[in-house]
């Protein structure tokens, strides 16, 4: 099922236990952002939902919604429509990378109800909350960034941190010099011109997860073919740019190529604060939104959030579709990225090593592929280890590495401003580069047999546990090999 905009697709994580509504009064300079951290700090996953504040202070019919993209595997499954594992996950993702449906113009769409231009632009009048409080330099908008290449004409989307500075400006952090927002900024620079920009609050889910998609694929129209039908979209008013015809609030304008302030900071994925610098300036030109339009937010910060799940889906897909089908590398078996790096920092492979230098091929195969560029620690195992199961990875780390032989570190490579580990205050990732360091775990010769009973009798046993008339069991887990 494709949805169409955000509100049924709140209906639907409604009906299914992923989201609530709250009615109390609540502040937007620190509740809403303390209220939505607790889903992440104090609930287990599975358990996880997405909230919505219909009563925020100082903003009469004011509606702020957030963790309904990805605060779950299980809420990601239901935006993709397939069985809440990595592998379908990763299978429904893949489909939309090798036939996308490009998105189709239509001439009016709800995302332009309203319209708001010149002087009667207010950000202000917005209720964005400030997601750390006391702590990010302001009210911060998670929207979608719309952009296109001056040269080519091809679009960009991103989700893209936005301090709310004034009436009509807001602050903006591309990231990485590789993302397109900041490749097409400095083209827009390199010609003295101004770059027409678009932020996009609200929709359907799916174009959230994508936007992490690799440079010169168009995001929208992966999320076309992962959806099955391609997305409707609408003129801006005042820039030459197209948006998601059913968005909540589109706001449209232009990123200065002349002028800078400060930026920052804002919690970051990483887990800690980041920013306090000089950054780019996004001069509003217009508003437009749907009757009693909806703010909505991406949870970022501390991980586990919104931010580390999109990233793990899109880049966990993304890299196996590049090592088996673009650089044909044999044996993968799966890939993981983990969560508590922000889905960027700590990557597993598992895969059968077939010959010599099959683990160095996929190590740097992998450093290669767009968005890797983060991962600083690449670990990479045999095929029957569940690389999804920490138990199982840290008992691989214990007996299957030797520190002297199987680490490397490889000097000067690209990495994240964002990392403090990286780089000493004052510093950018333009002086230093980074490091990374990659392990190989695979078994380097035939080991001694696993010390478990073997894999047929644990099954046989936990298939009759009613039998023993004991406690319930949890999942079994075991290597493969028994």
């Amino acid at each position: 099922m494709a949805y169409e905009s955000l509100r049924p697709w709140l209906q639907v994580l409604e009906q299914q236990g992923m989201f609530k509504w709250v009615d109390k009064e609540v502040d937007k300079d620190w509740e809403i952002g303390a209220v939505l951290r607790m889903i992440f700090r104090a609930m287990d996953e599975d358990k996880r939902y997405g909230i919505g504040f219909r009563n925020v202070k100082g903003y009469e019919g004011g509606r702020v919604v957030g963790g309904v993209v990805a605060s779950s595997r299980k809420m990601i499954a239901a935006a993709l429509n397939c069985e809440p594992n990595l592998e379908d996950i990763h299978k429904r993702v893949t489909s939309g990378m090798n036939s996308p449906i490009e998105p189709v113009l239509i001439d009016i769409g709800p995302c332009q109800d309203i319209v708001i231009e010149g002087d009667d632009v207010d950000l202000t009048k917005l209720p964005v909350p400030t997601w750390t409080p006391e702590k990010d330099a302001g009210p911060y908008l998670t929207p979608l960034w719309v952009t296109k290449d001056p040269d080519t004409g091809r679009r960009n989307i991103g989700i893209r941190r936005c301090q709310i500075k004034s009436k009509n400006t807001t602050g903006i952090l591309f990231g990485a010099p590789d993302r397109g927002g900041a490749i097409h900024h400095e083209k827009y620079k390199q010609r003295g011109e101004h770059m027409p920009a678009a932020i996009v609050i609200g929709g359907d889910p799916i174009q959230y997860l994508v936007a992490p998609a690799r440079y010169g694929a168009d995001e929208l129209a992966v999320a076309g073919g992962i959806r099955g039908e391609a997305i409707k979209m609408v003129k801006c008013k005042t820039v030459d740019l197209e948006v998601p015809a059913h968005a909540e609030i589109i706001i449209e304008g232009e990123v200065l190529a002349d002028h800078t302030e400060p930026e920052g900071p804002f919690g970051e994925f990483t887990g800690y604060m980041a920013g306090g610098r000089e950054g780019p300036v996004f001069r509003v030109k217009c508003i437009t939104h749907r009757k009693d339009p909806i703010v909505m937010g991406v949870i970022s910060q501390f991980p586990p959030s919104e931010s580390s799940m999109i990233k793990r889906a899109l880049l966990e897909a993304g890299l196996k579709k590049h090592l088996t089908e673009e650089l044909n590398i044999p044996g993968i078996h799966d890939v993981h990225a983990l969560e508590a790096g922000g889905g960027t920092a700590t990557l597993w492979i598992s895969m059968k090593t077939m010959y010599s230098g099959h683990v160095d091929q996929t190590a740097f195969g992998t450093m290669g592929h767009f968005g890797m560029s983060y991962f600083k620690w690449i670990i990479i195992c045999d095929d029957d280890i569940d690389i999804n199961d920490p138990f199982m990875r840290d008992w691989v780390m214990a007996w299957r590495v030797r520190p002297d032989r199987d680490i490397k570190t490889i000097p000067d490579t690209a990495s994240v401003e964002l990392d403090p580990s990286s780089f000493e205050p004052g510093k950018t990732q333009a002086d230093i580069g980074g490091t990374k360091m990659v392990i190989d775990a695979t078994k380097k010769w035939d080991y001694p047999a696993v010390s478990l009973p073997p894999l047929e009798k644990m099954r046989e046993v936990a298939e009759n546990w009613d039998a023993y008339d004991l406690p319930e069991l949890d999942e079994l887990k075991l290597p493969r090999e028994g």
